[in-house]
């Protein structure tokens, strides 16, 4: 999913700016239309947002707003407050403007004789569209507070997960900055020392790696050296998000990132979890299995998962079983695909599909509970071969010169 800027006009002539969070321009164009807005201009927001390391964001409402405000409506739900009355109150209390707004558009819907789902399917960045239709089959079902603790639930989940990544990921991130900040002040101000050393013993002819370190040490020297870095980082990001914003691109980099050590295994363990837990989900309250496989597709980011998904639920409609495309998929371990062949041939199989939602999240747990330890050897790895290079590039001269002097 991509976050894109939209203009456009709304039937009196008003011109309406905003972002929406889609899959491709063509779906912001159709949320639009459904609007009644006429379209000017859609552009993908390819800004970088370091909030976002620590602030897993939807559409400009804080993951961890949105577990709270669920959590609290399931509670007054559950209390047998109305519905009315309890978004009056979250209202109220909610401290975020962007949730704030939406829950006060979302409240005079209700009010104005809307259902919950149909007030909140216009505010996409509370609700996914997979969480509507939960609250749909909540309505019809009468379960509503049963749906709203499911939903407060998986996205509690989902923020821990991500909140252990992140939290895993700052010693990486920190040793990183360190290493490069060691390696720029060398190339400053040591190597520079060290040639001029050499050339006042004589030493006009350095080895390879010197060479290369003393040239580096130029390069990052010039003034002009630091316009050129940022240029290039500037270029290769937009490079990059455009690339990956077409069709070609999005599977390139989709399958190439699940054969990265320790990312891959992380993205894998959370497309199973996710899928299993959100079909259980959908199926135990009562969305037939085509729309639960369309609706969960949107909601896998990677696209080789989201293909996979889509054409098992092709297969479906025509009759097939679930297990039989998802195992030519091959992106779904076997041992997966064949306990929910056996929940289709039993008849049970939202409960399967929950049960595997478990075995893979606490696979995930387990994983992001020990990444430091996981990423630790690439990193002593890196910090060691970047010492061994710079003692090779520094003493091998002083080690020639000796020789030469004896």
């Amino acid at each position: 999913m991509a976050q894109y800027n939209y203009v456009a006009l709304s039937k009196s002539g008003q011109k309406i700016k905003g972002s929406y969070e889609a899959a491709s321009r063509e779906e912001v164009s159709t949320y639009l239309h459904e609007q009644g807005l006429v379209v000017i201009a859609i552009d993908e927001n390819i800004g970088l947002s370091f909030k976002r390391l620590g602030q897993v964001q939807l559409g400009g409402v804080p993951l961890k707003d949105r577990v709270i405000f669920v959590k609290q409506l399931s509670t007054m739900l559950s209390a047998g407050l109305p519905i009315i009355q309890a978004l009056e109150i979250l209202v109220q209390q909610a401290t975020n403007s962007s949730l704030r707004d939406k829950l006060q558009k979302a409240y005079k819907d209700v009010e104005s004789g809307a259902s919950l789902s149909e007030a909140f399917s216009k505010q996409k960045s509370i609700f996914t569209e997979l969480q509507i239709s939960l609250l749909v089959a909540g309505e019809k079902s009468g379960t509503l507070n049963e749906v709203m603790l499911q939903i407060a639930d998986d996205m509690q989940k989902s923020k821990e997960v991500r909140g252990k990544i992140v939290g895993a990921m700052i010693y990486p991130i920190i040793l990183i900055v360190v290493m490069i900040a060691v390696l720029v002040m060398m190339l400053l101000f040591m190597i520079p020392a060290v040639k001029s050393l050499y050339f006042d013993f004589g030493v006009t002819e350095l080895p390879g790696v010197t060479a290369f370190l003393v040239s580096l040490s130029d390069f990052v020297s010039d003034p002009r050296a630091l316009v050129i870095i940022i240029l290039v980082n500037v270029f290769g990001v937009v490079g990059l998000r455009y690339y990956y914003s077409t069709v070609s691109g999005r599977w390139v980099i989709d399958s190439l990132l699940l054969k990265v050590p320790v990312a891959g295994t992380i993205i894998e363990k959370t497309h199973l979890t996710q899928f299993n837990r959100l079909l259980a989900m959908l199926l135990r309250n009562g969305v037939s299995i085509v729309e639960a496989l369309r609706v969960i597709s949107k909601s896998m980011s990677n696209v080789t998962y989201k293909q996979t998904i889509l054409e098992s639920r092709d297969e479906v409609v025509k009759g097939s079983s679930l297990s039989v495309p998802l195992a030519r998929g091959k992106v779904f371990p076997i041992i997966m695909v064949k306990m929910l062949a056996t929940g289709e041939e039993t008849g049970k199989l939202d409960k399967v599909a929950a049960d595997m939602g478990v075995y893979y999240a606490s696979e995930l747990e387990e994983i992001t509970a020990n990444l430091t330890k996981l990423i630790e050897p690439f990193m002593l790895l890196a910090v060691g071969g970047m010492v061994a290079f710079l003692a090779v590039a520094v003493y091998l001269p002083l080690y020639q010169l000796g020789q030469y002097i004896s």
